[in-house]
């Protein structure tokens, strides 16, 4: 092979050869820490249907058990709950009727602390503490009718919504 030829086949061949480059990119990551929390859930508590008759006026009647359970706790030694909605008419101590179709009427629901007792749960109370245990708390609670000494019942239908707040620390 001559020279000119070998020179020809080595140009020819340096052009075929893809040239190597560089490119640079940046990965950015972000996030952001949250402090503790759990998954709040309130299941509702059904108070078993009741005959008018069978109510006890300035008593609990029908005391249904139910509880507030946490669950997926990370970084939580306590929730700290609060407790709002509408009150009962003339009794800040229980909760309002507020069904919309066919509502009972002189009946309100209380809410009380706890597996025992009569601590009842208001609008407005604030700092209850439960104790977080690892991944998972449970504050018990429980439910009932109640109608006021002299209230005028009708039948009907009872409801209320409570909405309740849990901080963590």
């Amino acid at each position: 092979m001559h020279l000119f030829n070998r020179i020809t086949l080595c140009t020819a061949l340096l052009a075929a050869a893809p040239l190597a480059l560089a490119d640079t990119a940046t990965l950015t990551i972000t996030g952001r820490v949250l402090p503790g929390t759990c998954t709040l859930t309130a299941a509702p508590i059904d108070l078993d249907k009741i005959k008018a008759s069978d109510l006890t006026p300035g008593a609990d009647s029908q005391i249904t058990a139910g509880a507030l359970e946490f669950n997926g706790c990370v970084g939580v030694s306590k929730a700290v709950l609060s407790f709002a909605g509408t009150a009962a008419d003339g009794d800040a101590e229980r909760w309002k009727n507020t069904a919309t179709t066919d509502p009972a009427s002189g009946v309100s629901i209380s809410l009380l602390a706890g597996t025992t007792g009569n601590t009842y749960l208001k609008d407005g109370d604030t700092g209850i503490g439960v104790p977080v245990t690892g991944a998972t708390a449970r504050y018990d609670l429980r439910a009932a009718y109640y109608v006021p000494a002299g209230a005028v019942l009708s039948a009907g239908d009872v409801s209320t919504e409570i909405v309740v707040t849990a901080d963590y620390e």
